[in-house]
């Protein structure tokens, strides 16, 4: 595509080289991604622009960024505009604001993320030679089941002592650590004999519930865990994954607690836009409003 005449109308308008390089490089992305959606790019209308955004979030992309695009294509269409090829600029000022969300990647469906731990917990016996092993394995079912059930993180792993169990009534509590709450929060039903396995195999004057290196066992288990599944990225992922899936069962005040977040704030970075939603982030100085 020829933008000859655009990019004098740009340099007409005083902008630097640079600055006219970068608007042309945006059209060429936004009429690439209009021809793949079966849109023409000099006709896009302002709902082909907040599926152009949300499909840009879905793939990482910084609101930022996405800024950048928006003003490129606004100084386009002001350029049709000018020429009558246009009469109206649906992305004049329109643009992401700076929630403070979240940009959740890879996340993991509930599914996914109890096939996790099945796979993980049903490890063939044969591979664990000692008991030794099998102990550390136990230990590694009990630690991934914290973090897939209750969304605990490794400084709260770190403080949780044996005492904080009650299997009787199926709950545990997760102390306070760095800037989280603490809370008392129900264990699943599959972590009750996984844990009295490993507590069988403790020594009766430890407190703690892993007295060990769990920096390096974390690391350990989630190279396992890559290896048995590409989709497997960090901790964050997985406590990510496991606070999106809760805010799908619970109100936002209720996973808060079960988060151990101080602020709710820092739950409302969870929410996951869906289009409606991502209208309402915009500031919308739309010319039909």
């Amino acid at each position: 595509m020829n933008y000859a005449s655009f990019e004098d109308y740009l340099r007409q308008s005083k902008f630097r080289e640079s600055t006219i390089r970068g608007h042309l490089q945006d059209i060429e992305r936004f009429k690439k991604w209009s021809e793949k959606e079966n849109i023409n790019y000099r006709n896009a209308n302002y709902h082909h622009l907040l599926t152009f955004i949300q499909e840009a979030q879905k793939r990482g992309v910084s609101k930022s960024s996405i800024n950048i695009h928006l003003n490129s294509i606004g100084k386009y269409y002001d350029y049709l505009i000018k020429r009558g090829e246009r009469n109206d600029n649906p992305a004049k000022e329109l643009r992401l604001k700076n929630s403070g969300k979240k940009v959740l990647q890879h996340l993991l469906t509930w599914q996914e993320l109890e096939e996790l731990y099945t796979n993980y917990q049903n490890k063939p016996e044969w591979k664990l030679r000692g008991e030794k092993s099998k102990q550390s394995h136990r230990r590694n079912v009990v630690t991934l089941g914290l973090m897939i059930y209750q969304g605990v993180q490794t400084s709260e792993l770190k403080k949780i002592e044996k005492t904080h169990l009650n299997l009787l009534q199926g709950t545990i509590y997760i102390p306070t650590a760095g800037r989280s709450n603490s809370r008392l929060l129900k264990l699943n039903a599959r972590q009750i004999i996984p844990i009295q396995n490993y507590l069988n195999g403790l020594e009766k004057e430890q407190e703690k519930l892993f007295n060990c290196n769990l920096t390096g066992v974390m690391l350990w288990l989630l190279t396992t865990l890559k290896r048995s599944s590409q989709k497997i990225k960090d901790a964050q992922q997985i406590r990510s994954s496991v606070i999106v899936n809760w805010l799908k069962q619970y109100n936002l005040r209720q996973v808060q607690y079960m988060a151990g977040h101080k602020y709710i704030s820092s739950t409302e970075k969870y929410k996951q836009e869906d289009l409606e939603d991502l209208q309402r982030q915009l500031e919308l100085f739309h010319p039909l409003k």
